[in-house]
């Protein structure tokens, strides 16, 4: 009876790798409503700092500078004021579930995956665009049936490795602080995004903090991703396309999905009515909804296998500690 109670206590005591399967799946039946969510609020504090320090009049160093003091000024703040929190609770691993579990953001992304799918299905390009445009910075209006799905598909990729893997990856390394800290980063490169013009100064700090942070996390999910079948050409598509297409991850993510699905991804986009020139990468194949829906898939089985490796080398930690 000892043998067999000894794991069983052993994962009781390890409230770090309980506190983030109580996260998901709390966000997985229970992802946060946008309109009470603190992140929400981030985001119109951002907006509104912005509105204040950001001037086109302004030289490119006084907006990049701007931008930079905004930036630490709002990060350091908040995290000071976590860390100071986080002294004070009686229950440490119910306040890092709560952070992780507002920092998730992951499910709702699939959802609309579907959403968007169920109406390519019908040829309802307006619904699909109006979807769309809920998450994604650049303009949608003009997009045919095969942007709207190309669009949709590179949405979902970076939506699975900034709202679920690499806040995962960060909580492991920095606990619940870590992974809120790093939702809120990336919350300031959307609102502050340097492909528009107002921001194309003034947002480079933020995006190059969150490229920073993404860095590791999100090549070790390109690599997952790329695991298995076709992984040769997937690596292939990595080694050659990737590095220069982002800086921040997202080539990976696309060159490796792009070449597992044969699927044709980047390309141009249109940021603020103009046309922003991005290479072509991954496979010939146009997009469509069977390929968005065989998309959200394949991230699923990858984000669960990710789950079972990082819980697997957290309780491997803890034991060692």
């Amino acid at each position: 009876m000892t043998e067999l109670s000894t794991p069983f206590e052993a994962l009781l005591n390890h409230t770090t790798l309980l506190a983030m399967w109580g996260a998901l799946i709390l966000h997985w039946f229970f992802p946060v409503p946008a309109y009470i969510s603190p992140v929400t609020m981030w985001r119109r504090v951002a907006e509104a700092i912005s509105d204040k320090v950001n001037h086109d009049e302004d030289s490119p160093e006084q907006q990049r500078l701007s931008g930079g003091l905004a930036l630490t000024v709002m990060w350091l703040t908040l995290a000071v004021l976590l860390v100071a929190l986080k002294q004070i609770v009686w229950i440490g691993w119910l306040f890092d579930l709560l952070l992780l579990w507002l920092a998730l953001s992951w499910k709702p992304l699939t959802e609309l995956a579907m959403q968007v799918e169920q109406a390519l299905i019908r040829d309802d390009k307006p619904a699909a665009r109006t979807l769309l445009s809920q998450t994604l910075n650049r303009e949608t209006h003009s997009l045919s049936p095969v942007g709207i799905a190309k669009a949709s598909c590179e949405t979902l990729l970076v939506g699975y490795a900034r709202g679920l893997v690499c806040v995962l990856f960060w909580y492991a390394i920095l606990g619940g602080i870590g992974a809120f800290l790093y939702t809120l980063t990336a919350q300031l490169a959307q609102v502050w995004p340097p492909r528009r013009q107002e921001f194309s100064q003034f947002g480079l700090a933020a995006s190059g903090f969150l490229a920073l942070l993404d860095w590791m996390p999100s090549r070790l999910f390109a690599l997952l991703i790329a695991a298995g079948h076709r992984f040769e050409p997937a690596l292939t598509a990595i080694r050659e396309h990737g590095q220069s297409w982002s800086v921040n991850g997202a080539g990976w993510l696309l060159a490796a999905s792009g070449a597992k699905l044969q699927l044709s991804l980047g390309g141009p986009a249109i940021y603020d009515s103009e046309k922003c020139t991005r290479p072509s990468i991954g496979g010939s194949v146009a997009a469509s909804a069977i390929h968005l829906a065989l998309l959200n898939q394949q991230l699923r089985q990858k984000a669960l296998l990710w789950i079972l490796i990082q819980s697997f080398l957290m309780w491997f930690a803890h034991g060692l500690l």
